[in-house]
């Protein structure tokens, strides 16, 4: 995995969980819905950013390994 991957990979894991743990409080609050909305869609498309990094990364071990 190449460097860059690598620390695009570990900024999204944390942004992940950092969402993560925003969620949890808001609900645990049980703020506004449209706030909790707004940051679950957020969570969501940060983990498809994670999926596709993943995969990528995933793929240029495989080409490398050829």
């Amino acid at each position: 995995m190449t460097p860059r991957r690598r620390r695009e990979l570990v900024r999204l894991v944390g942004q992940i969980q950092t969402l993560t743990l925003k969620l949890q409080n808001l609900r645990q609050r049980e703020a506004e819905t449209s706030g909790v909305d707004a940051e679950e869609r957020t969570l969501v498309l940060l983990r498809r950013q994670l999926e596709a990094v993943a995969l990528a990364a995933a793929t240029d071990e495989l080409v490398n390994a050829a």
